[in-house]
């Protein structure tokens, strides 16, 4: 006689075969080059995801961004590097505090990430162009809902990380 399966346990392997199927097609080469530019050129998908936090929430201090992105300041000091060098933030003294460094976007860099939307936004709605607008509204809903609960577990985890 078969065991019955648990629906919750079914979920989840569904759910993590899911998001392991879009992780694996988000990351092939031809497809990061549709997400963010026609050249494949502009941005790499760590760049495009640190520059839309600049955009959004800069200016901000380099240990800031390092905390966000769970990296130690070497590494963030690197990647806003190339982003400067590429043009798309500048990086200045805190003039609260002179020792510590704000990162904001520069006009290049609003318009990269602002291509990169408009890119990503018609890939997806290619991919799901075909369901009903009820069907993308709930999908939406549904997927801003699951980045929240990971914004959650994320911010709880650095938190944590942080009062050791």
């Amino acid at each position: 006689m078969r065991q019955s399966r648990d629906p919750a346990q079914a979920v989840g392997e569904a759910v993590e075969s899911a998001l392991s199927t879009i992780l694996r097609w988000s990351t092939r080469a031809d497809n990061r080059r549709m997400l963010h530019d026609s050249t494949g050129a502009a941005l790499s998908s760590t760049d495009s995801w640190l520059l839309e936090k600049v955009v959004v929430a800069g200016p901000l201090r380099m240990s800031k961004l390092a905390g966000w992105m769970a990296v130690d300041k070497s590494t963030i000091t690197t990647e806003i590097r190339r982003l400067e060098k590429a043009g798309l933030v500048n990086r200045r003294s805190d003039p609260s505090d002179r020792r510590a460094v704000l990162v904001t976007a520069t006009e290049e860099g609003r318009t990269a990430i602002a291509t990169h939307r408009r890119l990503a936004q018609d890939v997806y709605e290619t991919l799901v162009g075909k369901w009903t607008l009820e069907d993308r509204t709930e999908f939406a809903r549904l997927l801003g809902r699951f980045v929240d609960e990971l914004s959650w577990v994320t911010d709880a985890v650095a938190r944590h990380n942080e009062s050791i």
